[in-house]
């Protein structure tokens, strides 16, 4: 399964590996697909024989958004989504450092504000969330079955 070409672009300027403390080795390419797969499909870690629903995961992400809006003003900042960011457990590794929470934030923010205008609106962090469903829901029915689950996952990890 291919990823979105915008993807695609973002990833393509993150596959060097960069340096870290010694217990804590990524690669941007890494982080940034966990990272995105993890903030555009937040409901997807439901039981193995669940299914996610398009309603369900908007649902999840929904409140996902509300809690990332620390400042409670409907929109996201960069400095919310890099606090956010920088709070998430990647790959069960940890927390990424600033460093990396910001340049992930960055990316995330850039592909999720369409419109440029410095600020990421409930609508558009919906869009970036349903393209990605989009994208794993590979037989189309508004549903990320086990199997489809199964490709995400291994997708995000990537190759071992």
């Amino acid at each position: 399964m291919q990823p979105a070409p915008a993807t695609m672009a973002l990833m393509a300027r993150t596959t060097e590996p960069v340096y870290s403390p010694p217990h804590i080795l990524w690669s941007y390419r890494t982080v940034l697909r966990q990272t995105l797969t993890v903030l555009a499909l937040a409901g997807l870690a439901t039981p193995a024989l669940a299914q996610e629903t398009r309603a369900s995961a908007s649902a999840k992400f929904k409140s996902e958004f509300a809690a990332s809006d620390t400042n409670k003003d409907g929109v996201l900042t960069r400095a919310e989504v890099q606090a956010r960011i920088g709070n998430m457990k990647v790959g069960g590794q940890g927390r990424p450092d600033p460093v990396h929470a910001k340049r992930l934030a960055d990316l995330w923010f850039t592909s999720a504000d369409k419109n440029k205008d410095g600020k990421v609106t409930q609508a558009e962090a919906q869009a970036l969330l349903a393209a990605t469903f989009a994208k794993y829901d590979a037989n189309k029915d508004g549903k990320i079955g086990g199997d489809e689950r199964a490709a995400a996952k291994a997708d995000v990890q990537g190759p071992r």
